[in-house]
């Protein structure tokens, strides 16, 4: 229980007409805090011995203002101790703002928020904010990847107001069509997004949306119906299996040296399935023991991963080192280039999805590699050799089992191998009943 008492500071026996500051007192059992309050009064009107706020303020007929100072202060008190039960942080710096809000409310009211100046508030956040799963900064790609959100809702919305309320299930197919029919080519050439990367400024926007509606900014739930959801279309990724890997290996780059660090670099993601974020973090205390240690950046999982041959050869050659990590953009463009040299050359014929429209189209095995390559390649490779999925999973922190097998590249054609496999080692266990 808090209690409050208005004094001021001068000697009882002064009858100066100079006003000098109201001040408030307020304490409980744990804290005992002062502040001034927005008024002044001159100390010949002001009774400190009084009881109660209203006598405290004299009734004197030359004192022609007593009734607006005892409102004033009555109000102030149960303004004061209102807030304070409403779960103040009984502060110096919480009175005083208590006062203030008591003087000027107009100041602390809450202003309608617009969709587009909380996106640009949340994206300035997010330059301070933690991922919640790792404890980590926010990884730059995320980051980059709401500003170029923000920045086609504002070419979606054309000059047009879009507001929280306006988020509505033709908002969405209005949007995925924008996104969809936007040509991000040349004149020579048009090209358009990818089915997973519409998908992602689906994901961005709900992100958004989600946040406001915690920070009661938005009330407008329309935007949870389960019509309104991320795109997600299947990909035709490739991966690469042993022998192709120890093709890229036996490749000379020794007079290309930028080839050669991220060829060696991508090796070692194809041996660890480290993420190639992760692989740029791993240090050489990191490295102990026979063993890979690290945080993964996305999960916040700690991993552990034996160091396979090929994963020590390359140690050695950068001297207890992993080779420098370059942009991501510049390794896949590289990667091609790379594992052309290797002669991977096999027609696949792929399925995507691009501008709304899926088909299919012939391409060159190395036209499709990048850097995920290598971690597919890892947890294909693995899951073939018979290893536990389990065991594989611990790795590339999939969480469900169901959702590892779809990340996997394994054909039809290769099952039913695994298939004969088993059933080959396993013969003598087999009995054939007649």
């Amino acid at each position: 229980m808090a209690s409050l008492k208005f004094f001021i500071r001068t000697q009882l026996s002064d009858t100066s007409k100079k006003p000098v500051n109201i001040r408030v007192r307020l304490r409980d059992s744990q804290k005992d805090i002062y502040s001034k309050t927005h008024l002044s009064i001159p100390p010949k009107f002001w009774n400190q011995k009084a009881r109660t706020t209203r006598a405290k303020i004299s009734n004197s007929g030359d004192f022609k203002e007593r009734d607006f100072y005892k409102n004033q202060l009555e109000a102030l008190e149960r303004h004061i101790l209102k807030d304070y039960q409403g779960g103040g942080q009984f502060s110096k710096e919480w009175l005083s703002e208590c006062i203030e809000k008591f003087r000027n409310p107009e100041n602390f009211e809450k202003k309608p928020v617009t969709l587009f100046d909380y996106i640009a508030h949340f994206i300035e956040q997010s330059e301070h904010s933690l991922n919640p799963k790792t404890g980590q900064p926010l990884h730059y790609r995320i980051k980059r990847d709401y500003i170029r959100t923000f920045e086609l809702l504002k070419e979606f919305a054309g000059g047009r107001k879009i507001d929280f309320q306006d988020i509505d299930l033709d908002f969405y197919n209005d949007w995925i069509t924008f996104l969809q029919t936007k040509d991000i080519g040349s004149k020579k050439e048009p090209k358009y997004y990818a089915g997973n990367t519409v998908g992602k400024f689906i994901k961005n926007l709900k992100v958004f949306l989600n946040k406001a509606t915690e920070d009661g900014i938005n009330t407008n739930l329309r935007y949870k119906s389960h019509r309104f959801v991320k795109i997600q279309v299947e990909t035709d990724s490739i991966y690469l299996n042993e022998a192709e890997l120890s093709r890229i290996q036996q490749i000379d780059l020794s007079n290309r040296p930028y080839l050669e660090r991220v060829r060696d670099l991508f090796l070692v993601g194809c041996w660890t399935g480290l993420r190639f974020g992760d692989l740029s973090r791993v240090r050489p205390e990191n490295i102990q023991d026979g063993f890979i240690r690290v945080i993964q950046s996305k999960t916040g999982d700690r991993v552990v991963i034996p160091l396979h041959p090929v994963v020590t050869s390359i140690l050695e050659k950068y001297e207890g080192q992993l080779p420098a990590a370059i942009s991501n953009q510049k390794t896949n463009d590289f990667l091609k280039e790379i594992v052309k040299l290797a002669e991977l050359n096999d027609e696949l014929h792929i399925s995507e999805t691009r501008g709304g429209i899926k088909r299919t189209v012939k391409r060159q095995k190395w036209e499709l590699v990048s850097s995920h390559t290598a971690r597919r390649s890892f947890a294909t490779n693995l899951y073939k050799s018979g290893f536990p999925s389990q065991s594989i999973m611990r790795i590339t922190g999939h969480k469900s089992e169901s959702a590892f097998l779809k990340y996997l590249k394994v054909s039809e054609e290769e099952h039913a191998k695994l298939l004969q496999q088993h059933w080959t080692k396993n013969a003598n266990h087999l009995k054939i009943v007649g």
